[in-house]
């Protein structure tokens, strides 16, 4: 009798349900959340540098402003739109140009964290521009000194550019941005007159291709979907 009652408590006991003894459920795994990188919405900007171009450059004067529109999380709608003047008053002639340039592109982003962009992308540019020189002279040894004037003739002009594009968020809707552009004329038109020596929205005309930087501010419309 004790010998069975030794035997029985040395024995586990098996008396508890199922309902007090179980093992713990396998971790789920955890879902990933799908967080929209760059918010949606549509910015403005305009190009700050411009005037600080005037101060070097006391001959030139432009505006230009810029648009864009995310139609996606890495892709961007651009356009660009200016008015350009340049007086430039030599001892041999006085050259007067002013017009309006237009740029349609695309961006696409390379980089995003949070509302920071680095992104790459293309444009078409469109220049419409009138060209007058009210005084030229010219001095030669055979002919001797003549002077005249020019009378004002429009241009058109187009050309391509691929573009570096940094934005970054410094404000809550508030961006800056900085352009480094490459820019190639497509059609190489020579006036018959003078030399062209500048392009609104394009810059130097003696060469078919240039380099430029822009530095903007923007703000952004926030747009809901």
């Amino acid at each position: 009798m004790l010998l069975n009652l030794i035997t029985a408590a040395a024995q586990p006991d098996t008396s508890f349900g199922s309902d007090t003894l179980h093992s713990d459920p396998p971790d789920e795994p955890l879902r990933e959340q799908t967080v929209p990188i760059t918010e949606p919405g549509f910015r403005i900007g305009i190009n700050i540098s411009r005037p600080l171009i005037q101060i070097i450059e006391p001959s030139r004067f432009s505006v230009e402003t810029v648009f864009d529109y995310n139609i996606g999380q890495e892709l961007f709608a651009v356009a660009e739109a200016g008015y350009a003047l340049r007086d430039l008053d030599e001892p041999t002639y006085h050259l007067q140009e002013s017009g309006l340039f237009f740029r349609l592109g695309t961006d696409r982003s390379l980089y995003n964290y949070s509302n920071d962009v680095i992104a790459i992308g293309a444009r078409l540019g469109f220049s419409a521009y009138d060209r007058s020189a009210p005084f030229v002279y010219v001095e030669q040894d055979y002919w001797g000194e003549y002077s005249g004037y020019l009378s004002e003739e429009s241009f058109f002009r187009q050309w391509a550019e691929v573009v570096l594009v940094l934005k970054t968020e410094i404000f809550n809707n508030i961006f800056l941005g900085w352009n480094l552009r490459g820019k190639v004329l497509l059609f190489d038109k020579k006036d018959r007159h003078m030399e062209e020596r500048y392009i609104p929205g394009f810059g130097v005309g003696t060469t078919n291709s240039t380099l430029g930087f822009d530095f903007y501010i923007y703000y952004r419309i926030p747009v809901r979907r």
